[in-house]
């Protein structure tokens, strides 16, 4: 399996690589970091017969992605940050229009621990869900200048998650938002908490902040805690750990998973599956979160 990492971000790409040697039959890489038509053409020439396999690097625009699209390309799709809603939409036409494949990069539903608990939900072990807590917390980077506002880094990341985990439409969204940490001008907000009341009335808190302290030990910490009629569960998903207390309480651990590798099986795969997450689902969470600070800065 050959596998094309496209855009110029070589610790990036680097971290697909040491990613893929986890995998039981290790991809071939070739990194190419010009998004010329040429180059791409150029890069794609290995896989003559074969169908691509493309991790786009960095936000692309449409003629990008319908050229990499007409050639049948798989996609896994990871910039640093995903920009405006129409650019999804823009390449979402162009999915539904090709039926190219292609996953996004959400990182929170590539966590192995977090597809566990997916699981456990999907089996009916925590009986009706009603409540869900989460908290997606880094440190504020040294450089604040050039850091997007917590709701705007990760809004549709959290806003994905509950919907994923949940499992329904959303009857009410709140954001509660401020400036705590940060003294750099252009940040309108570091700290976030998003309040979710859903159709069958399981609720859902998420905090977003760039809260942790500077002597924080680890850059992020992410925990998930959710309660049903049948039990709870409690992770810390960066320690990989889970809590399951129902009928037979458990405890269970997962090493060495990664998102990276995660995505990689997912996007590899030899099976026809259709991505787990798609690009509609992106583009639905980025349309509320930008509803959200649309309101909150009004």
């Amino acid at each position: 399996m050959r596998v094309l990492l496209l855009g110029d971000d070589r610790a990036k790409a680097d971290a697909y690589r040491r990613a893929g040697s986890r995998l039981p039959v290790a991809p071939r890489f070739r990194y190419e970091p010009s998004f010329t038509p040429r180059a791409i053409s150029r890069a794609m020439k290995p896989f003559r017969d074969a169908t691509p396999t493309v991790v786009l690097m960095r936000q692309v625009g449409v003629d990008t992605f319908r050229q990499l699209a007409e050639q049948n390309a798989r996609i896994l799709y990871d910039p640093p940050t995903f920009g405006f809603p129409i650019c999804t939409w823009n390449l979402i036409n162009i999915v539904e229009r090709l039926g190219t494949w292609t996953l996004p990069m959400m990182p929170l539903r590539m966590m192995p621990v977090l597809q566990r608990i997916k699981e456990i939900v999907n089996a009916g072990s925590l009986g009706q869900l009603l409540y869900l807590k989460a908290t997606y917390n880094e440190r504020l980077p040294s450089d604040s200048s050039r850091i997007a506002s917590a709701l705007v880094a990760r809004g549709c990341h959290a806003i994905d998650l509950v919907n994923w985990l949940l499992g329904d439409d959303y009857a009410d969204v709140q954001v509660v938002s401020g400036k705590g940490l940060s003294n750099a001008a252009d940040i309108s907000e570091d700290m976030a908490i998003l309040s979710f009341l859903m159709e069958d009335k399981s609720y859902a808190t998420v905090d977003i902040s760039w809260s942790l302290p500077s002597a924080y030990p680890k850059r992020a910490s992410i925990t998930i805690e959710m309660a049903g009629t049948g039990g709870n569960i409690r992770s810390d998903a960066l320690k990989q750990s889970l809590h399951l207390s129902s009928a037979e309480p458990s405890r269970e651990l997962y090493w060495g998973g990664d998102i990276y590798t995660e995505a990689l099986r997912i996007l590899t795969a030899a099976d026809d599956a259709p991505p787990p997450v798609t690009l509609e689902d992106l583009g639905h969470a980025q349309n509320l979160n930008e509803d959200l600070i649309y309101a909150t800065v009004s």
